[in-house]
């Protein structure tokens, strides 16, 4: 397995430093070809606001968006540069409202997507189920930015939330590429004494096992939550471990175009405080 080509989702404006850093980052440590991405979306147009408004409303809104984007391929593109990273600027104006339809039509056709965390009312009109219909509809592993924090390293030390389930399993096997160059790789089960039966060994000991014929140095380890929720458990042990990559599974449904998340998954993409690859 490797990462070949990796699309940066852009147009989160107040993220695009950290974004096109850690791009141009992996893009080296992969020998990747970076494609950054800026989608300029149609207006919401409502009937009653009139004919001459509307052409209002829909000049201001596309200049918006096309001013943004000139500072973004410029920092894209010089960084991509001074990096000597393969990359390629993509602008694309799309007749959706939705800044994620236009991402995912190139999604599904890369190893990686680089996203930004989500970000309630975001100065750049980005909708806040953005990152979430990134992970659900993709069809490909997503690592997620946290929106504050700077991170040199990604993939030294791991920490992969493990329950036995195909999101955990289809999240560890996509992370391998990030995992390489890891120093420690730690398998966590969060409560596994309401998932053990009987005599049953530690859960997540085959799955380690199958990690380390990557010659990756794996730990397996459960971790009762004491009294927090499974998302903060995570986080914490994030903390505790040094870890600057945390590797789970998205939990999730659809419910007229709005996705209904399980509880660690829906903590993590509000709280996250390292990096996150997520695949469901």
């Amino acid at each position: 397995m490797s990462i070949k080509t990796i699309l940066v989702a852009l147009n989160e404006i107040d993220q695009v430093d950290n974004l096109v850093k850690t791009a141009a980052r992996l893009g080296r440590q992969h020998h990747a070809h970076i494609i950054g991405m800026f989608v300029i979306p149609a207006p919401e147009i409502y009937p009653s606001a009139g004919m001459a408004l509307s052409t209002q409303v829909y000049d201001g809104h596309r200049r918006f968006y096309l001013n943004h984007s000139e500072a973004v391929k410029a920092k894209f593109e010089d960084e991509m540069r001074r990096q000597n990273v393969l990359h390629e600027w993509c602008m694309v104006e799309i007749k959706s409202s939705l800044i994620a339809d236009g991402v995912l039509h190139r999604a599904h056709q890369v190893d990686l997507v680089l996203a930004p965390q989500k970000q309630e009312n975001s100065s750049a009109g980005m909708e806040n189920d953005f990152t979430e219909r990134l992970v659900m509809e993709s069809g490909r592993p997503v690592l997620i930015m946290p929106a504050f924090g700077e991170f040199e390293t990604i993939g030294k030390e791991v920490l992969v939330a493990w329950n036995g389930t195909k999101e955990a399993a289809r999240a560890a096997f996509d992370a391998l590429p990030l995992m390489k160059d890891a120093n420690n790789v730690l398998l966590a089960w969060v409560n596994p004494q309401d998932d053990l039966e009987d005599g049953e060994v530690l859960p997540g000991t085959e799955l380690a096992d199958s990690l380390a014929r990557h010659d990756l140095k794996v730990t397996a380890e459960g971790f009762p939550t004491d009294g927090v929720s499974v998302g903060e458990a995570l986080l914490n042990q994030a903390s505790d471990s040094g870890a600057d990559l945390l590797v789970m599974g998205a939990y999730g449904h659809s419910r007229i175009r709005e996705f209904v998340f399980g509880g660690a998954t829906h903590s993590i993409l509000e709280t996250m405080t390292v990096p996150v690859l997520m695949s469901h």
